[in-house]
C-alpha cells in the first residue's frame, strides 16, 4: 500500500490538483482557475484533432490486431499443431521488444531511400511513399508498427482461449454435419467470446496509451497527423514551454474517455458473450 500510495495514488491526486491550477511555465507559481482548463480544452480544435487521431488509431489497431491473432491462433491449434511451440515462441518475440526498439526498427524499414519496404515495393514497379512524412500514410505506418508489436500477446491469449474449448462441442458439431467453417462460426467464435471481450478491452486501453512508436517514428507529425492524446500530454507537460496544468487536465479527460469506451464495450458486448 505504501508503494501504491507513493507511485499511483499521490500522483493521481497531485495531477488532479494541477489540472485545477494554472502553473507558470517557468517556476512553481500557481493560480487556481477551477475548470477553466477543461473548458479551454473542450473548446479547442487542436484537442479534438488529438481525440480523433486517438480514435482512428484505436479503430486501426484493435480490429486488425485481434482479427490476425484469432486467425493465427486457429492455425496454431489445427494445421500446424505439431510445431505450435516453435511458432508461439517466434510470434511472441516482438512482445518482449520495447516500443522504442520497435520504433527504431520500423523507422529503418520505412526509410524512403534505404528502407526495405520501399525496396520490396520497387521490385513490383511501385513507388513507395515517404511513409513517415506524409499525412496520408503516417498514421497507417505507426498503426502497422503497433499491431506487429502487440500481435504476439494477442495470439497467446487467443490460443489460450481456444484450448479451453472442450472437444465435445466439435464432436457434436461433426455429428450434425458441420464443416470446418461452420464449426468455427457456430462453435469456436461464440465460445471464444469471453476471450475476445478481454482482448478488445485491453487492446483499446493499449491503443489509447500508445506513445513509444509515435515518439520514435513521427513525433506526432507531420502536422499533428499522429499526435494522439497521450503524446499531446507529453508535449504540453514536458517539451518546450511547459503547461503542466493543461497537460494534467488532458490526462484526466483521456482517463474519462478510456473509461467511457470500456463501459460501452462491457454493456454492448455483454449479451454477446457466451461462457459455455
Amino acid at each position: 500500500m505504501v508503494v501504491l500510495a507513493i507511485f499511483v495514488y499521490w500522483p493521481i491526486v497531485e495531477s488532479l490538483r494541477l489540472s485545477l491550477n494554472r502553473v507558470a511555465p517557468f517556476g512553481n507559481a500557481e493560480i487556481f482557475v477551477g475548470l477553466d482548463q477543461y473548458t479551454r480544452l473542450l473548446t479547442s480544435g487542436e484537442f479534438w484533432n488529438n481525440v480523433l487521431v486517438s480514435i482512428y488509431f484505436m479503430l486501426g489497431t484493435v480490429p486488425v490486431g485481434i482479427g490476425l491473432a484469432v486467425v493465427i491462433a486457429l492455425l496454431l491449434s489445427y494445421p500446424v499443431r505439431r510445431l505450435s511451440w516453435a511458432h508461439r515462441m517466434l510470434i511472441f518475440v516482438p512482445v518482449v521488444i520495447s516500443s522504442a526498439v520497435a520504433g527504431v526498427l520500423f523507422r529503418w524499414l520505412y526509410n524512403p531511400v534505404v528502407g526495405h519496404i520501399n525496396t520490396w515495393l520497387g521490385a513490383f514497379g511501385i513507388d513507395g511513399p515517404n511513409w513517415l512524412n506524409t499525412r496520408t500514410w503516417a498514421l497507417f505506418a505507426v498503426t502497422v508498427a503497433v499491431v506487429w508489436r502487440q500481435l504476439g500477446f494477442n495470439v497467446i491469449i487467443a490460443l489460450a482461449g481456444l484450448q479451453q474449448i472442450d472437444d465435445s462441442y466439435y464432436d457434436a458439431a461433426k455429428v450434425d454435419g458441420a464443416g470446418t467453417w461452420d464449426r468455427i462460426r457456430y462453435v469456436t467464435l461464440p465460445l471464444l467470446s469471453p476471450t475476445l471481450l478481454f482482448l478488445v478491452v485491453i487492446n483499446v486501453i493499449i491503443s489509447f496509451q500508445a506513445f513509444g512508436e509515435i515518439d520514435i517514428l513521427t513525433m506526432g507529425g507531420p502536422g499533428q497527423a499522429t499526435e494522439n492524446l497521450v503524446y499531446s500530454v507529453f508535449v504540453d507537460g514536458f517539451v518546450g514551454t511547459r503547461f503542466r496544468g493543461l497537460a494534467s487536465a488532458q490526462a484526466f479527460l483521456l482517463a474519462l474517455l478510456v473509461m467511457g469506451v470500456s463501459f460501452v464495450q462491457f454493456r454492448g458486448f455483454r449479451s454477446r458473450v457466451h461462457y459455455g
